[in-house]
């Protein structure tokens, strides 16, 4: 046995399906697998009486059964906390497999994957390793932070805050097409602390303004280091929405250009979905003027949000970020595909650069670069370093990356 499925012989699964044939073939893919404890329930009632009788890791749920029906079972589950790990099975459309699964995952349940049936063996690989990864982050200890805003002044009165590059690659070719700064603080008692953390902290203190200008001075201090030796690839910077109140801003950032000597064409600004939806007024007038000057615009983290296709005609963008949620696992998702396609045919029309992000897995990436889809970041290729890293990554690493991936 492989250790692929060494890790899945301690997996206790539970197979729902009023199906004899469905219930014994989910189990003859988990078998191949190295699964071996598997228990089977007939209905949504039996399930429920099963689960709780014993604890199992995952339940397979078809959508379709006498008694009690898919549906109510996930409803039961989430409501009586029985279980954490779902994979949902249908004969039915697929957009309505995945709607049931966003219905579980709104109620709390960690939905592994949806699939029209008979369930796919490399879909049952992709999503059996999906469950022993999520489970590995959640073992390790997350630590909570006691910061103030005056503990964030002072790290950036002391210079602590720090920035990394994540590079940021062509699609076709895996040429470095620039990278994504992303603010970094390595605290002395609690290490590095993630960014979404200080950021909130800023945000609700009214100090994000102090730390957006920190790392933007930062930002252009690196793009004219690199420029002098020769290396013009674009550099994307953050805003945060609540930034975009401050019309002010633009203001700053052009100040801070005009300091560093930056060719605004060589910088995208990255704003959130939601910055644009919740103070849609402030928020262009804010970037109309950055655009005017040249700056790129990109809307980021796209499909995390509530913005209309109205509201992203009016911004004056270049540029789609498709957030990690759409595409994570799409070679093996349908549904996912379909959503897909039709984002990037809207930005297509509406003349927007597409930017995937979050690519982690070589099955999603040699999807991906099928699709006309324009630049690719993520994990595959490299995290975020800081610079010194970046630099050997860039002359050293990418050219071996290529060979492997090309």
């Amino acid at each position: 046995m492989s250790q692929a499925t060494n890790q899945f012989a301690s997996l206790n699964i539970l197979v729902v399906d009023d199906s004899l044939v469905q219930r014994e073939h989910v189990i003859n893919l988990c078998q191949s697998y190295g699964v071996t404890k598997i228990t089977v329930a007939v209905n949504g009632k039996d399930a429920v009486e099963k689960l709780q009788l014993e604890s199992f890791d995952l339940a397979f749920i078809d959508l379709e059964m006498p008694v009690m029906d898919g549906v109510s079972l996930i409803r039961e589950i989430a409501d009586k906390k029985l279980l954490k790990y779902i994979i949902v099975l249908s004969s039915k459309d697929p957009v309505l497999i995945l709607s049931i699964g966003t219905m579980a995952e709104s109620d709390g349940l960690c939905v592994i994957g949806t699939f029209k049936k008979p369930l796919q063996a490399s879909y049952l690989s992709v999503s059996l390793n999906k469950l022993i990864l999520d489970r590995k982050k959640q073992e390790k200890q997350i630590p909570s932070y006691d910061l103030t805003a005056q503990d964030l002044l002072k790290a950036l009165d002391n210079d602590d805050i720090h920035i990394y590059f994540q590079p940021k690659l062509k699609a076709e070719n895996l040429m470095l097409s620039g990278v994504e700064v992303l603010a970094r603080w390595p605290h002395k008692q609690y290490g590095h602390i993630p960014p979404d953390k200080f950021i909130s902290i800023a945000e609700r203190f009214g100090v994000i303004n102090q730390l957006t200008l920190v790392v933007i001075e930062k930002s252009f201090r690196q793009k004219q280091l690199w420029k002098d030796k020769g290396a013009t690839f674009n550099m994307a910077v953050n805003l945060s929405p609540v930034s975009l109140n401050e019309k002010k801003l633009a203001k700053e950032i052009l100040q801070l250009a005009d300091i560093y000597k930056i060719v605004p064409e060589e910088i995208t600004f990255e704003i959130t979905e939601n910055a644009i939806a919740d103070q849609v007024s402030c928020a262009i007038e804010v970037l109309a003027r950055l655009r005017l000057k040249g700056f790129q615009i990109s809307i980021d983290d796209y499909g995390t949000g509530y913005a209309s296709v109205q509201q992203l005609s009016r911004v004056p963008a270049c540029e789609l970020k498709i957030d990690k949620s759409m595409v994570t696992d799409i070679a093996i998702s349908p549904q996912q595909q379909a959503i897909l396609k039709n984002t990037l045919n809207m930005a297509a029309d509406l003349n927007l650069k597409t930017v995937i992000e979050g690519v982690e897995n070589r099955d999603d990436f040699n999807y991906l670069r099928q699709h006309s889809v324009d630049i690719m970041q993520g994990f595959l290729f490299a995290k975020p370093m800081d610079r010194d890293s970046f630099e050997v990554w860039w002359k050293k690493e990418l050219s071996l990356l290529r060979k492997e991936y090309l």
